[in-house]
């Protein structure tokens, strides 16, 4: 298969912030609906777990993606240091907003607290981020916290709920993540058949396990978490959910000791899985489609030269993945500041990717790239 008509544009660009980690949706009108994070531009990059001035803000864009609304920060702004946030269109024509955020707290603040609950202290975060291939940029002072003097500490997982599309926010439900530390996932959930929720989460800020949460009210409450994929020595998050035609649901995770794609299924509405196995994908994080052909489409960031976001097709339900013909949506990004792509299905049968990345200006944007498919 081949890419045809490619068209790159930038959606979103403020020169004074960092914005990045899309997920889009689209509703039951045909709005497209973009969710994503955005802070403060620094010397450095600093991404969700790292910087409490990040907000989840929606973009929208009701002419097929041409042109964008400015952002609005979801739900509003008292939710501020979350991690990067995922939507679910259901049924019944609401839209499901969920995020994990995180306590941040002055670092002479934090002190007062440390024997009170756990805190994460910049000196133990900042030392990751040194020589990361993930992360752009260095931090600049071996002392973390003269340059960012904050510290974090857990709060919670939420799910906000939108009767309008996400201009308001009806009600908010706090999960019960227990016994992990929290949830967090980027990709949304799926509605199965009977109408239920499911979620897919990682166990922030561990980022080694992959939990589900189902609810049968539209999102009003929540199940306790349903363990996915574990394994020792792995590192997974950021899953991606997709019920096939078979009504077998897939789902793709990230995995941060091989930096390849691991796989799992169920074939009981997701209350066993598979073990976790490889794919040959290097890349991450990714997204599932279902063409209408029945084969699968995974997008992906890949954060090695050549910096690209890319997509893999599977014609047997994912049991194989075509990566020696994998294609580039986007090949000609400078650096590894990119990725988190989610592609659509346009109503007119051709396909819209939302991504991040740099621009020439060495902005890191949101990203459109429409395109079609040919055999």
């Amino acid at each position: 298969m081949k890419l045809q008509s490619l068209r790159h544009r930038i959606i979103h660009k403020d020169p004074f912030a960092y914005s990045a980690h899309p997920h889009c949706a689209i509703l039951p009108n045909g709005e497209i609906v973009v969710v994503f994070n955005k802070s403060q531009r620094r010397q450095f990059i600093l991404h969700p777990p790292q910087d409490p001035l990040f907000y989840n803000v929606l973009i929208r864009s009701n002419d097929g993606g041409n042109t964008w609304t400015w952002p609005q920060t979801v739900p509003g702004y008292d939710w501020h240091g979350v991690e990067c946030a995922g939507l679910t269109v259901i049924s019944n024509g609401s839209l499901l907003l969920n995020q994990w955020r995180f306590k941040w707290y002055p670092i002479d603040t934090a002190n007062s607290k440390r024997d009170l609950e756990p805190i994460t202290y910049p000196d133990e975060w900042g030392n990751k981020l040194v020589g990361s291939s993930h992360v752009s940029g260095h931090l600049l002072s071996q002392d973390q916290a003269v340059i960012t003097p904050w510290a974090r500490a857990n709060d919670g997982t939420f799910v906000h709920s939108s009767l309008d599309g996400g201009r308001t926010w009806a009600s908010t439900v706090r999960l019960n993540t227990s016994p992990y530390s929290g949830g967090y996932g980027i990709r949304g959930g799926i509605q199965l058949q009977n109408g239920t929720v499911v979620l897919p989460l990682s166990d922030v800020p561990n980022y080694k396990i992959i939990f589900l949460v189902f609810s049968n009210d539209n999102g009003q409450t929540w199940s306790n978490p349903v363990q996915a994929a574990r394994t020792e020595g792995k590192d997974f998050e950021e899953p991606s959910l997709l019920k096939l035609n078979s009504n077998v649901l897939l789902m793709l995770m990230r995995e941060n000791t091989t930096r390849y794609l691991y796989m799992c299924r169920s074939g009981d509405d997701g209350a066993t899985w598979t073990r976790p196995a490889q794919t040959p994908i290097r890349g991450c994080p990714p997204q599932l489609i279902q063409l209408s052909s029945g084969n699968l489409f995974c997008t992906f960031g890949y954060r090695y030269p050549p910096y690209s976001i890319r997509g893999v097709f599977s014609l047997d339900d994912g049991n194989t993945w075509m990566v020696e013909n994998q294609v580039t949506i986007r090949g000609d990004l400078p650096n590894h500041d990119l990725g988190y792509p989610v592609t659509l299905i346009m109503r007119d049968g051709s396909f819209l990717t939302i991504y991040y990345g740099q621009d020439s200006d060495g902005v890191t944007c949101i990203w459109a790239t429409s395109f079609a498919l040919s055999t």
